[in-house]
């Protein structure tokens, strides 16, 4: 995985989502979004705040993990947290991913989409192997 402070990881091509690996993708994309506090934005947890009236002043920023993030702080960490799963992905568009929505928008869709289909994939390659 290739990192810097600012950008999210980009997984090599081998190990991005393409349809037929999501719980490796979901795992590894969980790991990712844990170690930069990201994963309330994954999960729906960390909310868009309200933004503040003209007379109030603004609060001092938090961390990442912080589930009262300022406006622009929740912008900034959803769309990092949105380009985590998109540049991680094949063809987002194609897999069902939404480029104009949340983050948690964009995971759900994946979740509702695929893990079911996982699941029964694993399900059966197990069942397999218990059969041989």
């Amino acid at each position: 995985m290739s990192s810097n402070n600012h950008n999210p990881p980009i997984f090599p091509d081998d190990l991005q989502f393409d349809g037929t690996n999501y719980i490796t993708f979901r795992d590894r994309v969980l790991i990712a979004a844990q170690l930069r506090g990201a994963e309330g934005y994954l999960t729906g947890a960390t909310t868009k705040p309200m933004p503040l009236s003209p007379t109030t002043s603004p609060s001092a920023s938090t961390e990442w993990y912080d589930p009262t993030p300022t406006v622009d702080e929740w912008c900034i960490r959803n769309a990092w947290t949105l380009a985590l799963i998109i540049y991680n992905t094949k063809n987002p568009i194609g897999l069902g991913i939404s480029m104009s929505d949340t983050a948690a928008v964009a995971w759900k869709t994946l979740k509702m989409t695929y893990a079911a289909v996982s699941d029964l994939a694993a399900a059966a390659a197990e069942g397999a192997l218990r059969r041989t």
